[in-house]
């Protein structure tokens, strides 16, 4: 948020080795690196709309939401993530790479004690609190064919860490699960925020294995699709999600997105029914001159429900794009639609800024 920015994040990187040989492929790709993101104005403890003030006759069972910004009135806490990492590339050809990266990164901040219903913060006091994760994992990417290529890629993560952490706790869901993290779970919605779900479970358990699964596959600029999988044997942090997406078709762009969120274990996981933390995004794109584009989304997305904070309701935008491109005619038809997540990579794509993929 450039007007107001409160989640800030950074990550820098070394290769020392490659001073000594950069013939060498693994010299060469040797890497350490840091990490560091903070949410200065995280939600700590929701207000709950006890003085009615959106007058709908509700009071313990929502929130108090600022009637001017239509955002709710929480207690601000900072939550701060940092860690390390090495990385070298095992393998380094122009169709094929395989990387193996490890890293231990911590999350911090403060829990409320106190009076359990206010938002004060002289009335409320902090608890400290700090946890931890270790990870180590495998990244695979070739090409194979010339005309169209296919780019596949491989992701294998296996993760150990303390009860009250969460791997890539500041996630693409981060704004919304910051206010309220598992849906229709608790009755206690002043306390349901992200921070405090996750940073008060009990760090004196055993820790928590885990994993993650990703792969993708992209076919030149004509189709691609991408899967995960996120799982671990204690906590409802389960994730799962597929995507599917035609980059260009002719004139037409369409993807589409399929999220499920906190599954409880392996069997909700792969339940068929639609659940209320499940998010679903549709969306297609028609050219109809290099100027003017015509975009059309179908998507759940969270939105203030009758019985809980959050909750998915399906809603449909239409909108017109005016606009023109620096770019020749054929490279802007590849740009996809925004909200799409990371697709295949090409191994002969240009380097990015860093080659932190792993992380």
């Amino acid at each position: 948020d450039i007007a107001r920015p409160n989640l800030l994040g950074a990550i820098v990187f070394i290769k020392p080795l490659s001073l000594i040989d950069r013939s060498n492929s693994i010299l060469r790709s040797f890497s350490i690196g840091a990490s560091l993101v903070t949410d200065l104005d995280a939600s700590g403890r929701n207000a709950l709309d006890l003085d009615d003030v959106d007058n709908d006759g509700r009071r313990e069972t929502e929130l108090r939401v600022d009637q001017d910004t239509f955002q709710p009135d929480t207690l601000s806490i900072p939550v701060t993530g940092y860690g390390f990492d090495l990385e070298v590339k095992l393998f380094d050809y122009r169709g094929f790479d395989y990387k193996t990266y490890a890293d231990y990164s911590f999350l911090e901040t403060g829990l409320p004690v106190g009076d359990p219903g206010s938002i004060d913060p002289e009335i409320v006091g902090l608890s400290r609190v700090r946890s931890s994760g270790f990870a180590w994992g495998q990244l695979i990417r070739s090409n194979l064919g010339l005309d169209p290529v296919h780019a596949l890629r491989l992701r294998l993560e296996y993760r150990n860490y303390d009860p009250n952490y969460l791997p890539s706790y500041f996630d693409s869901l981060y704004e919304i699960q910051n206010i309220q993290y598992l849906a229709n779970r608790t009755g206690d919605l002043a306390n349901s925020t992200k921070l405090q779900r996750v940073f008060s479970r009990d760090p004196s358990g055993p820790r928590v294995h885990g994993g993650y699964f990703e792969a993708s596959w992209r076919v030149g600029h004509y189709f691609a699709m991408a899967l995960g999988l996120e799982i671990n044997n204690q906590t409802p942090d389960n994730h799962a999600f597929i995507h599917v997406e035609l980059p260009r078709w002719g004139d037409w762009q369409i993807l589409t997105t399929y999220h499920r969120r906190n599954a409880r274990n392996r069997q909700e996981l792969f339940e068929i029914s639609f659940q209320d933390q499940d998010i679903w995004v549709f969306q297609t794109r028609y050219r109809t001159a290099s100027w003017l584009h015509s975009n059309l989304s179908v998507m759940t997305p969270f939105g203030f429900g009758p019985d809980s904070v959050f909750r998915n309701a399906l809603q449909v935008n239409l909108s017109v794009e005016i606009g023109f491109s620096l770019e020749d005619d054929d490279d802007e038809q590849r740009s996809t639609p925004s909200a799409a997540p990371p697709e295949a990579a090409s191994v002969e794509e240009p380097s990015k800024p860093t080659e932190k993929e792993g992380k």
